[in-house]
């Protein structure tokens, strides 16, 4: 019986290392793409880099990104290897990371062996995980593999562990704020404590420290996120969000109603899960609620990037692993997220319209909701469905 049991365990894992394998190889295949960001952006910085000594551009400001990202450009440029693949490399590698935290949230909910690897190919087989990092060249899969960690060790009670890892997430993308409001339920509930909260603090001025000592200004440092927010003006930049039904059209008083809305829709969220507080007691819950906080900032938000639904379309896939009838969530916002690439990076002609990609992901956010609303209002009814229905 130990044998087989020994035997099973072997074959799992050969199983998710040779599709991880296969995996890392569709990756690499597609390294050769040069996109639009790297050629205009990317590979300017690198290069200006390059011409720069180390402790020199440690402290120069040559992009928009965070100084954590910054840094590894500067690692990057005194490499003599294509800076094309090394940017998609260091992508790649948190990929896994980003894999490896979706399993280790999925593990809360069950120990089966197949089930956590399962969820780890899963993982790395989003198609916009895979053409966000090999393809794209893009830095989402950092932000995003701190923030599930984040949220894994928060679920987890390990607090200071949670706070260190929402300030590694932050430090890179201030599109991880998006999810951030679920740490306040944490608190709320109890998951984490506040009085932590120091080590947020204490790790993200860590990470600005370098640049600031070694010459950037600390506005630069500590505040580039301010100058990111206004360099687009239009209301949507190709994300299938509410602002899709309004068109091309571009008012700046949408700005303010944008903000409003997704403030107002933050809070209402908050609001309602501190009176159910003592009812929030599943990790499905907390899944759920992730979900609606990183969908429905970019979906209510105006200068979006079709990018920066991102973190959903991973919870999508985690809120199927911890319950198999929600099978059309990741289907429903992994597609509209697909389109809105394969748009963008391959000029394909999009096979519908984006009004409706938008209603799609509008839809798939109200449900969720919908199943969170029922879960925390009743939950004995919902404890026993969950049982019945996630995946084993």
């Amino acid at each position: 019986m130990q044998s087989n049991t020994n035997n099973e365990k072997m074959m799992a894992y050969v199983f998710a290392l040779t599709a991880a394998l296969l995996l890392l190889i569709a990756r690499f295949a597609l390294f050769y793409f040069e996109s639009a960001d790297y050629v205009i952006f990317l590979s300017v910085w690198v290069e200006e880099y390059r011409g720069m000594s180390f402790w020199q551009a440690l402290g120069t400001n040559v992009g928009n990104y965070n100084p954590p990202y910054m840094y590894l450009l500067n690692i990057i440029a005194r490499i003599p290897i294509s800076d094309l693949y090394l940017i998609k490399i260091v992508s790649v590698i948190f990929d896994f990371l980003l894999a490896y935290f979706a399993m280790k949230i999925v593990s809360l909910k069950t120990e089966n062996l197949n089930f956590r690897l399962l969820t780890f190919v899963l993982t790395l087989a989003i198609p916009t995980v895979m053409l966000n990092s090999a393809m794209w060249g893009q830095c989402d899969s950092i932000y995003s593999a701190f923030a599930l960690g984040a949220l894994y060790f928060a679920l987890s009670g390990k607090s200071k562990l949670s706070y260190t890892f929402m300030a590694l997430s932050l430090s890179f993308k201030l599109q991880a704020a998006f999810i951030f409001p679920i740490f306040l339920v944490c608190i709320m509930t109890k998951k984490i404590r506040f009085r932590d909260c120091y080590m947020f603090f204490i790790v993200y001025i860590s990470l600005m420290l370098p640049a600031i000592i070694a010459g950037m200004p600390i506005e630069d440092s500590l505040f580039m996120y301010f100058t990111q927010a206004d360099s687009f003006h239009v209301l949507t930049l190709n994300a299938m969000n509410v602002w899709q039904l309004v068109g091309d059209v571009y008012f700046p008083a949408f700005r303010i109603v944008g903000f409003a809305l997704c403030g107002l829709a933050v809070l209402s969220l908050l609001y309602f899960v501190y009176i159910h507080r003592e009812k929030f007691k599943h990790n499905v819950d907390y899944v759920r609620l992730a979900f609606v906080f990183a969908a429905i900032a970019p979906f209510l938000l105006p200068q979006m990037h079709d990018r920066f639904f991102f973190m959903a379309d991973v919870l999508a896939l985690i809120i199927f692993l911890f319950d198999k009838r929600r099978w059309y969530i990741p289907v429903m916002v992994i597609f509209s997220s697909y389109m809105t690439y394969v748009f963008f990076l391959m000029n394909w002609v999009i096979l519908f319209e984006r009004r409706y990609l938008a209603i799609v992901m509008g839809l798939a956010i109200i449900l969720v909701l919908r199943d969170l609303v029922i879960s925390l209002r009743k939950p004995e009814e919902a404890n026993k469905a969950e049982e019945c229905g996630g995946l084993q």
